[in-house]
């Protein structure tokens, strides 16, 4: 399989006009989803002003959450420059972030081979003066699928390169937003195992001069990531069977309610849905999400919608996920704002009962 995005301001006094308006079964109605999700081509830098502003963000590190900020930045006129920096993904592994005259990549290295560890990117950035998005599957992995006899599969690291062509490109800028997650190999039921926590990230890469003597050369990636721990968001079952009493995770989040996570079979009595549901703590709730697959032009790739709190269910949705991508939502509840980001792949139609399986993961982004 091989996973986009543009990062959002919400803001309360057009959400709190729309609301009043149109009332909360259709918040956001008549409004520009770029002005809600914000303008996040100010990520992008360029070849003549130089990088992207850098991200906002605090470290932090607790019980509850932490907050890695990374920076790898280097001029060819430094005496020897570091080309490459790590951040810990924790219970999973690391992240390495490269950048060096002949190659950029974000690699990705997981502590346990045996397990399905993946890491989705978003990446986006400009290509012929168009806007493009490319979703894309970082795997590391014994055991393909329940029949697998694990001889194969990957190493311990895998990676996705920034640049697109060798030799390297002279100039490139762009961001990505990701989402780590690790769950119990495809040889083996995966419902019910402890979780690892889900890591979110965000990135914005710049480097210029590549094809110039080394003293021009420069480069720079800014990323943030974020580990919760408490809350472990997602479903996971490998084959039909695993799949029994567990294709939905119902999680009580402070401040904005319970969040449903749904991943059911085609024969679970739910209609095989697959999807992503707020059950808020107050009716003046809504959603803007963004599904996000597969490569190419944003606007042919990345699918914006919002939905609005539905009194006759209760809840905010429910929004369906892709069977092979990203989502990222942005709930409102009460003028309170949350964020996540979601990847899934899920096949529920192999005629082969053990050979089905779900794996999606969710994280505050």
């Amino acid at each position: 399989m091989t996973v986009v995005s543009r990062a959002a301001t919400l803001v309360v006094a057009i959400l709190t006009t729309a609301l009043a308006t149109v009332g909360t079964t259709t918040a956001w109605a008549g409004a520009d989803p770029a002005a809600l999700r914000g303008d996040e081509t100010a990520r992008i830098g360029s070849a003549s002003t130089g990088p992207a502003p850098r991200l906002a963000a605090r470290a932090t590190s607790t019980a509850v959450r932490r907050v890695q900020k990374v920076t790898l930045k280097w001029s060819g006129g430094w005496k020897e420059p570091v080309q490459t920096t790590s951040a810990t993904i924790p219970g999973i592994g690391e992240v390495t972030l490269v950048c060096r005259p002949n190659t950029t990549m974000i690699r990705l290295f997981a502590t346990d081979r045996s397990a399905e560890t993946q890491m989705w990117l978003a990446k986006h950035e400009v290509k012929d003066q168009r806007n493009v998005v490319a979703t894309k599957t970082v795997r590391i992995y014994r055991y393909a699928h329940a029949f697998d006899d694990g001889t194969g599969g990957t190493g311990s690291f895998a990676h996705e390169g920034l640049n697109q062509v060798f030799p390297i490109e002279n100039y490139s800028s762009g961001y990505v937003d990701g989402i780590i997650s690790q769950r119990p190999g495809r040889h083996q039921p995966a419902a019910g195992a402890p979780m690892a926590p889900v890591t979110s990230f965000r990135l914005n890469w710049y480097w210029n001069g590549f094809h110039h003597p080394a003293e021009y050369r420069f480069c720079q990636f800014d990323a943030v990531f974020k580990t919760t721990f408490p809350t472990r968001l997602g479903v996971n079952w490998h084959g039909e069977a695993d799949a029994v009493d567990n294709v939905l995770q119902s999680s009580r989040l402070p401040s904005i309610g319970q969040l449903n996570v749904r991943c059911g079979t085609n024969d679970d009595g739910g209609g095989g849905i697959q999807s992503i549901s707020l059950v808020p703590d107050v009716d003046n709730a809504s959603v803007y999400a963004e599904t996000v697959t597969g490569e190419g032009d944003v606007d042919d790739h990345v699918d914006p919608f919002s939905k609005g709190f539905d009194p006759e269910t209760g809840k905010v949705g429910p929004i369906p996920v892709p069977r092979n991508g990203m989502v990222r939502l942005f709930f409102s509840v009460g003028g309170i704002e949350r964020r996540f980001i979601a990847s899934s792949y899920y096949v529920t139609n192999n005629g082969n009962a053990r050979l089905n399986l779900c794996e999606l993961a969710v994280a505050p982004y």
